[in-house]
């Protein structure tokens, strides 16, 4: 008979390290083997066709012809224009508009921004959507010794900024109720509207104008005035504001900072086309 002594001191039987895969499950094997895909058709320049991505990626033939059912039913790959074979499709054509629009957003706006701050002398920043919030993603720092709530990085709810309503600006009315029905927060100076109709009316009225403004919304005395960065569609992809004290939002200093601001984003929308 066995002791209890000598049970514990047996050897016990290690269990065989997890490999990567392992670690990723079935899931995770898939999206890998699908890049994989994708990024094969990349580095070819060209189609390829499913015998060889089997044979070069080594994907058992069932697998492969189930990922590239999958990645064609969602316009990722899609059957090559001249000749046999499949290359990237439509939505990873998408995306890589949006990611070029990203780039050139960030790099041209940044001259922007700096170039509407020196004309204006006041605090200039430039903000997309994003998860639903406005969030700056570019600023320059005025003359003055306003301050301001918001730096770069900041997400704040669309109802605070007259840039924020600019961005929800392409959306339609029951899209705008549902995203303002999650989103919207009061302000901490109090005084941005909670209203979601008369948030849409807001809203629609600054893109027809082709600004928006806002006063002690989200600054106490300060307000803001804003215009859309539009793509070669007509969407607005983001909006560039300026940020001045209240006093300088009375005529005509306010009327100056519309026409500055609005030529700005018309700049910056051209070059983004």
């Amino acid at each position: 008979m066995m002791t209890d002594t000598m049970a514990s001191e047996r050897p016990r039987k290690r269990k065989p390290a997890q490999t990567p895969e392992d670690e990723g499950g079935e899931g995770s094997r898939s999206v890998r083997r699908a890049m994989d895909i994708l990024s094969l058709m990349l580095s070819r320049g060209g189609p390829v066709t499913v015998a060889q991505i089997i044979a070069e990626l080594g994907i058992p033939k069932s697998t492969a012809y189930e990922l590239v059912r999958t990645l064609g039913d969602a316009d990722y790959i899609a059957p090559a224009s001249r000749g046999a074979g499949l290359f990237i499709g439509r939505k990873l054509y998408e995306l890589g508009m949006a990611y070029r629009n990203h780039v050139d957003l960030l790099r041209d706006g940044a001259q922007i921004v700096e170039e509407l701050r020196d004309q204006t002398g006041e605090t200039v920043q430039l903000s997309v959507l994003d998860n639903q919030l406005m969030m700056v993603v570019l600023k320059e720092e005025g003359r003055g010794h306003l301050r301001i709530i918001s730096n770069v990085g900041t997400r704040v709810p669309v109802n605070w900024a007259a840039a924020g309503r600019l961005l929800v600006s392409d959306q339609s009315d029951d899209e705008l109720a549902k995203l303002l029905k999650a989103t919207i927060r009061q302000s901490p100076t109090g005084k941005a509207s909670m209203d979601v109709t008369k948030l849409i009316a807001q809203i629609r009225k600054s893109r027809r104008l082709g600004y928006g403004s806002e006063l002690n919304e989200a600054n106490d005395h300060a307000g803001c005035i804003a215009a859309p960065i539009v793509d070669a569609s007509g969407r607005c992809i983001a909006a560039i504001s300026v940020v001045v004290p209240e006093q300088r939002l009375t005529k005509p200093d306010r009327d100056r900072l519309i026409t500055s601001v609005t030529a700005a984003a018309e700049r910056l929308s051209r070059r983004l086309c």
